[in-house]
């Protein structure tokens, strides 16, 4: 509820300071202090903005509106504010989406590139062990965003940017299962990329593929939720 209070108290500030497309937001320190609201809180709520396309996060520089007052007002009574329509949208929209760009990468995949996936396979194994949530997401953001530029197709990796939005969302239901996250999830993402090297595009598509369902199936047990059928997606 928090999250929820600190989105719609967001966007009031927004609007009551006349922020137009292009402005930078105050930090997420000073938003804290002027809102009265922890930081962790803002950090949330400005996520949930990026995945609505208001604000974009530049690393290093700040995080800018990208809608104008117009845009945003139409935005909230279009977007789906509820917490289960995001997650069935966001895994809907991997599972169509994702398989084909990996496909794709692992015909133009660069021994380099390869090792610098299984990198971030590391660094999602440590954050695991640690229960760091933003590191974790953070290297599921950069895996993904690797794949999609071992495409060179410069659309397919904006697209990929716009998947990347919003994943915490159910990474940190993830995150709490060992069991889950190791031995289904992130064996997953180790068996793409062995793909990935074999040059074996189709492969990699279907596991990446079957990587999503093992996530709808679990997320539908622990939430009862089927969101597999809500997809309209089967296990082979």
């Amino acid at each position: 509820m928090k999250k929820n209070v600190a989105l719609q108290e967001l966007l009031e500030y927004v609007k009551e300071q006349k922020f137009k497309k292009g402005d930078r937001l105050p930090s997420e320190r000073d938003l804290a202090g002027i809102l009265g609201i922890s930081r962790t809180t803002i950090r949330e709520a400005l996520r949930i903005l990026e995945e609505r396309g208001i604000v974009s996060a530049r690393r290093g520089s700040g995080v800018y509106i990208t809608k104008s007052a117009e845009a945003m007002a139409l935005d909230e009574n279009s977007y789906p504010p509820d917490e289960e329509t995001r997650i069935k949208d966001q895994l809907e929209a991997r599972f169509m989406i994702t398989p084909v760009i990996i496909r794709c990468a692992a015909g133009r995949a660069t021994e380099e590139e390869i090792s610098s996936l299984r990198n971030c396979i590391v660094s999602m194994s440590r954050a695991i062990v640690a229960r760091e949530l933003r590191q974790l997401v953070d290297a599921d953001c950069e895996f993904h965003r690797l794949l999609a530029a071992m495409t060179r197709n410069h659309k397919l990796i904006k697209i990929m940017d716009l998947l990347n939005t919003g994943n915490e969302i159910f990474w940190e239901y993830f995150i709490k299962n060992d069991e889950f996250v190791n031995n289904v999830i992130f064996a997953g993402f180790v068996e793409i990329v062995n793909a990935v090297k074999r040059k074996n595009g189709d492969e990699a598509a279907e596991l990446a593929k079957r990587n999503i369902v093992n996530a709808c199936e679990w997320l539908s047990r622990i939430k009862d939720t089927h969101y597999s059928d809500i997809l309209g997606i089967t296990k082979n």
